[in-house]
C-alpha cells in the first residue's frame, strides 16, 4: 500500500461484494472505514455464518452528497478507497437518474476525495461495460455508466495523478447475492439447498466467478504496490447456465433447478487479465463445480443456524 496509515475507506459496505471483502481486509490487519447509506450486517454475518468481525468503523453517507468522500477520506487519512457502491442493471432501468447520481456522480465524488488526500482509488466496473451486440455497446444503462467510470478514471490519473484500478467482475455467485438480474443462478443454488424448485429466467454462455475468488482479487490489488489508472478484467473461463445448473444437481441431486427462457446476451471473447496479474500473480480460480458445492452447503448451513 502507498500509505504507511493502512486506511482503507470502502463504499457500498453494505453490500454483496463488500460482505466478502471486508474480514478478509481485517483480517489482513488493514484499518477498515465502511462506508453506505445505511449499515446492514445482514450479508456479513451470511458470509460469515455469525457474529460480523470486530474493529470495522461504519460511516452512513449517502454518495451523491456533494463532499461527503472528501471530509471522510480526509478524516480517517484514507490510503485507499475501494469503491463498490453502485446501483446494478435493474435499478438503473427503474431510475435513470438516480443510477446516473450514484453510478456516476458518485464515481467521480470517491476520484476527488482520493484527489484531496493523495489516496488510489480500486473500483468495480463490470463486464456489463464490455462491448456486445449488433451496436457492439454496452447492452444497458449500469453498463454504459461503468463505461463512463472506465474513462473517468483514466483521465484523473492523466490530468491529476490519481492512481486507479477498475477490475471487472462478470457474474459472480455467493452467499449474499440476492439483487441484480444475474443473482437469479445464486437464487438456484440457494433453491438447492432449501430443497425448493427455481427456474433462471434466462440462458447464457458467460463468466461465473465464486465469490471469495473475486474479494481475494480486491483485497491483493489493494494490498499491492502500482500507480497510474489499470483496467481489467477478472477472468477468461466460459460456461454456461447448462454447466450451472449440472453442477447445482452434482451437489444436491434432487434439485428442482432449471434454466429456461431468452438468451442473454454476454462477450465471450476479447477478456484481457493481463494487467490483474502483473500485480497480484496467479489469480484465484475456483472450478465451477466447488464453487457451487461451497455455496449450496453455505446455505445448508446458514438455514441450520436460522441465518438464511
Amino acid at each position: 500500500m502507498t500509505s504507511s496509515n493502512n486506511t482503507v475507506v470502502v463504499t457500498g459496505a453494505s453490500g454483496f461484494l463488500a460482505a466478502w471483502i471486508l474480514p478478509k481486509l481485517v483480517a489482513r490487519g488493514i484499518r477498515v472505514v465502511a462506508v453506505d447509506i445505511a449499515r446492514d450486517e445482514t450479508r456479513l454475518r451470511q458470509v460469515m455464518k455469525g457474529p460480523a468481525p470486530q474493529g470495522i468503523i461504519w460511516e452512513r453517507a449517502d454518495l451523491t452528497t456533494d463532499g461527503v468522500m472528501s471530509r471522510i477520506a480526509e478524516q480517517y487519512a484514507a490510503s485507499t478507497i475501494l469503491h463498490l457502491a453502485a446501483l446494478q442493471i435493474p435499478a438503473c432501468k427503474a431510475n435513470p437518474i438516480a443510477g446516473a447520481k450514484v453510478n456516476v456522480v458518485g464515481h467521480v465524488g470517491v476520484l476527488e476525495a482520493a484527489r484531496g488526500v493523495g489516496a488510489r482509488v480500486v473500483y468495480t466496473s463490470s463486464v456489463a461495460a464490455k462491448p456486445r451486440g449488433a451496436a457492439k455497446a454496452p447492452a444497458n444503462l449500469y453498463g454504459v455508466f461503468k463505461r463512463a467510470d472506465e474513462e473517468i478514471s483514466r483521465l484523473y490519473a492523466e490530468d491529476f495523478g490519481v492512481a486507479s484500478f477498475g477490475l471487472r467482475p462478470h457474474v459472480v455467485y455467493g452467499i449474499g447475492r440476492d439483487q441484480g438480474e444475474t443473482s437469479a443462478v445464486t437464487s438456484a443454488m440457494r433453491a438447492a439447498a432449501f430443497g425448493v424448485g427455481y427456474t433462471v429466467p434466462w440462458t447464457t454462455a458467460t463468466c461465473f466467478q465464486f465469490a471469495d475468488d473475486i474479494a481475494e482479487m480486491f483485497v491483493r490489488v489493494v494490498e499491492s504496490e502500482w500507480s497510474g489508472a489499470h483496467l481489467a478484467d477478472m477472468t477468461d473461463v466460459i460456461e454456461s447456465t447448462a454447466d450451472i445448473i449440472a453442477a447445482i444437481r452434482a451437489s444436491a441431486p434432487e434439485a428442482d433447478v432449471q434454466a429456461t427462457g431468452p438468451e442473454r446476451l454476454s462477450p465471450t471473447a476479447g477478456f484481457d487479465v493481463a494487467a490483474l496479474e502483473q500485480v497480484i500473480g496467479p489469480r484465484p480460480q475456483t472450478p465451477l463445480s466447488e464453487g457451487v458445492r461451497r455455496t449450496i452447503q453455505h446455505f445448508r448451513e446458514l438455514r441450520a443456524k436460522g441465518l438464511a
